[in-house]
């Protein structure tokens, strides 16, 4: 009889210890229930941090892709993304959009670090594939007139150089926020390269800075450096596209928060394998940016830059 109680109990402990073991290894085990690709165009560290934070938004088993201008490796993925039937896929940077613009027609595509997309898709500003959305990386014109205006509250005309069939609704943004702003924004279209220098030059005397935007046509080494040259023989500030251009003698530019961006870009992906439809996901803005100043050029420029500017500022040169 004992012997019987003994057996018994010990049954009936292993199997509650095989129970509770069940149901910790699915309490502590994530569920993926989709498989998601992140596509690299390279392998630097802002498209890790932003793979990083897109994994920590989205609840799928997330599987890693680099180009690195290799057309054997563009090929493969090309098989992967669609051999393997992936749910979504993510790209980082105009390459991989560039790769799966054609090659997944039935796949949600959400694309990062482009800042042009529609002008690598081949779709009319403000349309999409019904199959694509994801984060353009234009900084909001207001954002960055009104950063400007603090460094330099003189400033009533801005001067840029755009090509109307890549950037034309970047400048009705950059319109209505100057008008907002109490500005003018005195835009000159080209249409080829070699026009950019000669726009540039004549907008002497006729702005009080230079707005600097990612414009292919526009934006050049060379028109660039003319750019910095232009603003400083003329003592006007100038709005960069980026950090570097703030290092090499632009006043300001924002930037934004790579891992951010990936975990934004995580959370479209979940809304999307939740079964909200890609059409109905219009394209996002970073929703954290970055300003980088450059003090020395302050003072070049006879600029004192306010101290909660400088304060909000990520970076100070």
């Amino acid at each position: 009889m004992i012997d019987f109680i003994s057996r018994h109990f010990n049954c009936r402990s292993a199997m509650k210890i095989i129970v509770s073991i069940m149901l910790l290894l699915l309490y502590v085990a994530p569920l993926h229930g989709e498989d998601v690709a992140a596509v690299k165009s390279v392998d630097i560290r802002p498209y890790q941090d932003a793979v990083n934070g897109f994994k920590s938004s989205v609840n799928a088993e997330v599987n890693e892709y680099v180009l690195d201008y290799d057309d054997e490796k563009a090929a493969r993925v090309v098989m992967y993304l669609n051999d393997d039937k992936m749910h979504l896929v993510f790209t980082l940077g105009s390459d991989a959009l560039n790769l799966v613009k054609n090659s997944v027609k039935d796949i949600p595509v959400i694309f990062t670090f482009v800042l042009n997309p529609h002008e690598i898709i081949g779709h009319p500003a403000g349309k999409l594939p019904a199959n694509m959305t994801g984060i353009s990386m234009n900084i909001p014109p207001d954002v960055q007139f009104a950063a400007l205006l603090e460094a330099a509250p003189h400033t009533k005309r801005i001067g840029v150089v755009y090509d109307p069939s890549k950037t034309s609704n970047l400048i009705e943004e950059g319109r209505i926020a100057a008008r907002a702003l109490g500005i003018t924004l005195i835009a000159v279209s080209i249409n080829a390269k070699s026009e950019t220098i000669n726009a540039i030059s004549e907008m002497k005397g006729n702005v009080d800075a230079l707005w600097m935007i990612p414009d292919t046509t526009a934006i050049t080494r060379e028109s660039a450096e003319y750019m910095l040259l232009f603003s400083l023989q003329n003592s006007i500030p100038l709005i960069g596209i980026s950090e570097k251009y703030v290092k090499n003698g632009a006043l300001m530019a924002f930037s934004f928060d790579s891992e951010d961006v990936g975990r934004q870009a995580g959370e479209i992906a979940q809304k999307i394998l939740d079964g909200k439809k890609v059409m109905k996901v219009t394209p996002y803005r970073p929703r954290k940016l970055k300003l980088t100043l450059n003090s020395r050029i302050a003072k070049k420029l006879g600029l004192k830059l306010p101290e909660n500017l400088i304060a909000s500022a990520h970076k100070v040169y």
